[in-house]
């Protein structure tokens, strides 16, 4: 989560003297993220010196979350390739004192960002309000108290996403 974060400060930021010039400002929640940026890169220098040449570049971020260590890929072939790594990534990282690693993930940020510029719209059909009125009919017409209950709280819940697929409609 950190690591995006500071891809997406870096990115944004036209030079490096503006960046210093927010962290004299008093806030001090952006002085605590630059020093979690400063740990993720000190981090992603150890990983690296213990890969080969041709796998440094592609291990592209570190984040240590407790115990866990995630090595960030471009793609799910060079994160199969630096899992062969795993020891000698673990070893690099015991060395570090308090930072005690436990697991190490490798994740891909070509899926996250896939993930992030492409949410899909989530369409749900919803029954129109005769449909609605007809389950909660049948609800209140059953013995059965759970199948009762359970068509109730049907009718409610597509009762109150009609009203706002309603609101979302009429918004747009």
């Amino acid at each position: 989560m950190w690591t995006l974060l500071s891809i997406k400060i870096f990115k944004h930021m036209p030079n490096p003297t503006a960046f210093r010039q927010l962290l004299a400002h008093p806030n001090r929640s952006l002085a605590s993220l630059y020093s979690q940026i400063d740990q993720q890169k000190k981090l992603l220098k150890i990983v690296r010196e213990v890969l080969p040449d041709h796998l440094k570049e592609r291990a592209a971020h570190c984040v240590i979350d407790r115990n866990k260590l995630m090595v960030y890929a471009d793609s799910a072939n060079w994160a199969s390739q630096l899992r062969f790594y795993r020891t000698a990534i673990l070893g690099a990282i015991d060395k570090i004192p308090n930072h005690r690693v436990d697991i190490l993930q490798f994740k891909i940020t070509e899926a996250l960002h896939r993930q992030v510029e492409q949410q899909p719209d989530h369409h749900v059909n919803i029954p129109s309000a005769a449909s609605i009125a007809e389950i909660r009919h049948n609800a209140e017409a059953r013995e059965d108290d759970s199948l009762a209950c359970a068509l109730l709280k049907l009718s409610s819940t597509l009762e109150r996403l009609s009203q706002a697929s309603a609101k979302s409609e009429l918004s747009k």
